[in-house]
């Protein structure tokens, strides 16, 4: 991944149609922000070699490569906030586009306030420290402005690089939504939070039954800790409820005296 510095009020905005683009163009440019425009993957990448956005606004449907394989391509290669465009209809579309690493979604036709909020929103959690987002928004206790740790079994996550960091120096790097999914699991530890409470806590919005958001990133962030940390079990699901962070103080106690550790009990 590209360690470059991000212009912090640019928005990038990926769209093939002109009206929508345009559109989209002269609504951010009236909010303050700064807004670079792309038709295409290709136009994608030579705006991102000129300079790097903050937030990059990506339509799903586009010709050639899709907004899910450019969005895979944003992952690997910046740090940049992903905000998914898709229709109101096209569930399955909000559901792959977190499970490749987008922040957050938007549907079309979308709601000019709400879109604002969202993109103000992921700045504020990616730590941007100018650019149009107001004062209260500024001091707000984003991910940037704290230096906690979240300690775990098998390591820790620090917020100051957005990190998972394993005992052995292993690293996995999470989207602003998987850490506000961390950060809402630690304030309630070892108490199950609902995925109503979790819906509304990373993405502002009223939980649908029918919207498995959650469960996505909640099995996407399992998987990143399981994979530095080898605790498969750190986030359990609790039946009929939602889920709760499986930490104590005898797995803490083992992971520093691993001559100590005992077998964990099976679920």
């Amino acid at each position: 991944m590209r360690q470059v510095s991000s212009t912090s009020d640019l928005v990038l905005v990926v769209e093939d149609d002109d009206l929508t683009r345009d559109g989209l163009r002269a609504l951010l440019a009236g909010e303050g922000f700064t807004v670079d425009v792309a038709c295409d993957g290709d136009e994608m990448r030579t705006r991102m070699e000129e300079r790097v956005p903050r937030v990059v606004l990506m339509d799903v449907r586009l010709p050639g490569e899709d907004g899910f394989e450019l969005t895979r391509y944003l992952r690997a290669h910046y740090e940049v906030g992903v905000i998914i465009l898709t229709t109101k209809t096209e569930l399955i579309d909000r559901v792959v586009g977190l499970e490749i690493g987008a922040d957050d979604y938007v549907t079309k036709p979308y709601e000019p306030r709400e879109l604002m909020a969202r993109i103000r929103s992921l700045m504020r959690r990616m730590g941007a420290s100018e650019g149009p987002l107001g004062a209260a928004e500024k001091s707000a206790d984003g991910v940037s402005a704290s230096n906690r740790r979240i300690e775990l079994p098998g390591g820790v996550f620090d917020a100051t690089s957005r990190k998972l960091i394993g005992a052995e120096g292993e690293s996995a790097d999470l989207t602003s939504s998987e850490i506000k999914a961390l950060r809402a699991l630690a304030d309630n530890r070892q108490s199950p939070i609902s995925r109503a409470s979790l819906m509304k806590t990373i993405f502002n919005r009223d939980w649908d039954p029918t919207d498995r958001s959650v469960d996505v990133l909640v099995a996407k962030l399992r998987k990143k800790i399981s994979d530095v940390m080898g605790d498969k079990t750190a986030i359990r699901s609790v039946r009929g409820v939602g889920y709760e962070l499986s930490v104590d103080e005898s797995e803490m106690d083992a992971h520093k005296n691993p001559t100590s550790r005992q077998s964990p009990a099976a679920e």
